[in-house]
């Protein structure tokens, strides 16, 4: 059970001298009155009539202290049960609280007539309540000034968090994409490697490279938003790499191939003086358009140079 004990303001104790005590000083006696008891019961101080100088005889004891706005309160335990019809038959009607120079708490007297030093304390009377949220004190009080910096301090540091996230997010998508690049170049190469043929010029396969990024990018937008855009476990990405590994030339028919002049070009330069080399790499340009139709005599010029 709870009673109120003592409170903020200015006080002349019974020798003359005179204080001044605030909520912070409030805060630093039930601080210090807890943390002694917590540690040693002997500390625990007496409920007495009056003010004893031996302390004696107790009728109850002080389990702890706590604060509620700019009031005391004290929790007592092992009341007599004299002391509580009394109590309740009004003989005491007013606390008062004796204290160490150090503010270390060394009763409280129940007072019938006498007249206390502090004034504005309710008459006795016992309460319940949760102390843990009701009358908790802390052992620093924080001024609003401090509490708003601390607040502002945390969404600065939210901010910065969001920040490097948000660095960290881009930096995972840029490596991700570049990982999906490699692994389509890749693709490509073997794709031109596997076949006799060359099927993808260097511009074709930069062009399909950048087909397969944007089809994967497709499907990952389908995926997350689960938009009706493709058929049900369709793979943009995975059918345009099925399509392009399936190409192959097609052989050209025999009866849409004309007959065939192999004189031709000598005898157009029969009897003529003609540049060896030149007509060497002409030849080696014919040979191989021969064995791959797709290519213009120009790229198989080209070709034929860099052999």
């Amino acid at each position: 059970m709870w009673i109120e004990v003592f409170r903020t303001g200015t006080f002349t104790d019974s020798k003359g001298r005179t204080q001044t005590f605030t909520e912070s000083d409030l805060d630093r006696i039930a601080r210090q009155y807890n943390e002694r008891v917590e540690s040693d019961s002997s500390f625990e101080a007496p409920l007495v009539k009056g003010h004893p100088q031996t302390d004696s005889p107790a009728y109850g004891w002080v389990e702890r202290l706590a604060r509620r706005g700019t009031k005391l309160y004290a929790k007592l335990k092992s009341l007599a049960s004299e002391i509580i019809d009394e109590i309740n038959a009004g003989r005491f009607r007013r606390v008062s609280i004796s204290l160490n120079p150090d503010l270390m708490l060394r009763h409280i007297g129940l007072l019938g007539g006498e007249t206390p030093a502090v004034s504005g304390l309710r008459p006795i009377s016992f309460v319940e309540f949760d102390e843990s949220t009701s009358f908790e004190y802390r052992s620093e009080p924080i001024e609003f000034a401090e509490l708003r910096q601390e607040i502002r301090r945390l969404e600065e540091e939210n901010l910065q968090l969001a920040r490097q996230n948000d660095a960290l997010q881009q930096e995972l998508q840029k490596t991700h994409h570049e990982s999906l690049a490699r692994s389509f170049r890749e693709f490509v190469r073997r794709i031109n490697d596997s076949s006799e043929y060359i099927l993808f010029r260097p511009a074709q396969q930069d062009l399909l490279v950048q087909i397969l990024e944007n089809s994967a990018k497709v499907d990952d937008f389908v995926k997350k938003n689960k938009v009706d855009l493709l058929p049900e476990n369709f793979s943009l990405l995975e059918s345009i790499k099925q399509f392009v590994s399936e190409l192959r030339p097609l052989p050209i028919k025999r009866e849409y191939i004309g007959p065939r002049n192999e004189a031709t070009f000598e005898d157009a330069f029969s009897g003529r003086r003609v540049d060896e080399s030149r007509l060497s790499l002409h030849f080696r340009a014919k040979e191989l358009q021969k064995s791959n139709p797709e290519l213009t005599y120009e790229e198989a010029l080209k070709l034929a140079k860099n052999q």
